[in-house]
């Protein structure tokens, strides 16, 4: 077994009557096919393969839904979307999509965006859903007229629910929405939901393609603005999201805008990834059994104990560094000193270190003064210098009690590790479960839960 090289430096509760509604029509022959014969294909637009695409991927194999992905690997020319106006581009790239399906008038398709997204549920939902807002196209809606507030008096009125379109998510037919993407032309760097909005707010355009705004977040959930809108709802085998204004729970949850921290929380949770009968799923997960891997194919490391401070048991903690279960010639070892009362015993300690078989041994000496954030820095320079597959800080006052804690944090196959501390009574902890806008500490809902080991 090979590993693959890769960098682990740098994821209205309706009544029965409604939800019965559906396949009764089937039944009776009123719908052209029933949920369980239509088609139904979801399209995004990712230009690059972050922690947020596979997160995205993930929801949808949960799911079983089919997707097809435009764009990969062409350069993004539709502006700063994160910070400004654009992404005129991901509806250039759909209208070219959709030509094949121009006058299928029964398939559906369903456009998200993809690196802020979770899918929270399958076809027969989404499908159930649709047929119940009794229109052609359907919009995800949000309280922010963006990116023009000016465009706000144009809406038709919305007595109860969200009045605004969002183009981060919408549902439809894919003759339709063919005619809804080719209306006009449009830029790459222009705004897609500029030009959605537009479309909308024009009553003939809007009547001639049939289109409704998800008002009460019945498929879509846009998160910006509605932080106190949503719970996590938990079921046997799963984590849903409800909305507690209109009582729905929403399907596809798109952080947008400022609220992808939130999305990051829910999605700890959201697609089978934590269940409170099963704990963590998605941590079982993409798991690498390295007693199955040959030695040369192992993950190479380097390991960085930073000694910034003066801490008791220093030897014994370097000799429990130098006893890690793992092949030396896979390590490179990396060490900063700025305590002077430490440096015999540390340069004494690198000096005997320097005699193993280790790929590289660096030492960092009190007298050479350098700053902690300079030696942290240097550290992940030499890593990427080196071309390793894994970064490993240790900090002085930190004791590897196991042999093997090297071996079983690479196991776990993530991006980042960060070890989890807690005081036992109080409400203190070594991490933070959200940030406010400021980029502060602020309590998640799930924080106490963490803290208490009632989640892990």
């Amino acid at each position: 077994m090979k590993v693959s090289r890769r960098s682990f430096i740098t994821e209205a509760m309706f009544s029965c009557r409604v939800w019965l509604f559906v396949p009764l029509l089937c039944v009776l022959g009123r719908l052209s096919t029933c949920t369980e014969e239509r088609d139904i294909l979801v399209i995004t637009v990712a230009t690059n393969e972050t922690d947020g695409y596979h997160r995205f991927m993930r929801s949808l194999k949960v799911y079983d839904l089919p997707v097809k992905v435009l764009g990969l690997g062409v350069a993004w020319e539709g502006g700063d979307v994160q910070n400004t106006v654009g992404g005129g581009q991901k509806i250039n790239l759909l209208k070219a999509e959709l030509l094949k399906y121009k006058d299928d008038k029964n398939k559906i398709i369903m456009f998200t965006d993809s690196y802020d997204v979770i899918f929270t549920a399958g076809k027969s939902s989404i499908l159930e859903k649709f047929d119940l807002l009794d229109a052609r196209v359907v919009f995800g809606a949000e309280d922010f007229c963006w990116p023009d507030k000016n465009l706000a008096g144009h809406y038709p009125r919305v007595s109860f629910g969200y009045k605004y379109l969002n183009s981060g998510g919408f549902i439809g037919y894919a003759s339709d929405l063919y005619g809804v993407v080719s209306s006009h032309d449009i830029r790459n760097e222009d705004d897609d939901q500029l030009y959605y909005t537009q479309i909308f707010i024009n009553k003939e355009l809007r009547d001639k393609y049939k289109i409704k705004l998800d008002t009460q977040a019945k498929i879509f959930q846009n998160l910006n603005g509605q932080f106190g809108d949503v719970a996590l709802k938990f079921e046997d085998e799963d984590a849903r999201i409800q909305n507690t204004v209109y009582q729905t729970v929403p399907i596809v949850i798109h952080g947008n805008g400022p609220s992808k921290v939130l999305l990051n929380s829910l999605g700890n949770y959201l697609a089978k990834s934590w269940t409170q009968n099963e704990g963590c799923l998605s941590c079982q997960e993409g798991r690498l059994e390295l007693k199955n891997v040959l030695e040369d194919d192992l993950p190479q490391v380097l390991v960085a104990v930073f000694i910034e401070k003066p801490v008791p048991f220093l030897e014994e903690m370097l000799e429990k560094v130098g006893k890690l279960d793992y092949p030396k010639e896979k390590l490179d070892m990396f060490f900063h000193n700025q305590v002077k009362l430490h440096e015999d015993l540390l340069s004494k300690w690198v000096d005997e270190q320097k005699t193993l078989n280790y790929r590289s041994v660096k030492y960092i000496s009190s007298t050479e003064n350098m700053k902690e954030w300079h030696a942290r820095n240097l550290a992940v320079e030499l890593c990427l210098k080196h071309n390793c597959d894994a970064f490993f800080s240790v900090d002085g006052e930190v004791h590897l009690d196991n042999p093997e804690a090297l071996s079983l944090l690479l196991a776990l196959n993530r991006p980042i590790l960060a070890a989890a501390m807690v005081r036992d009574g109080q409400a203190w902890s070594t991490f933070w479960g959200a940030v406010n806008e400021d980029g502060f500490y602020a309590r998640s809902m799930d924080y106490m839960d963490i803290v208490n080991n009632n989640r892990r």
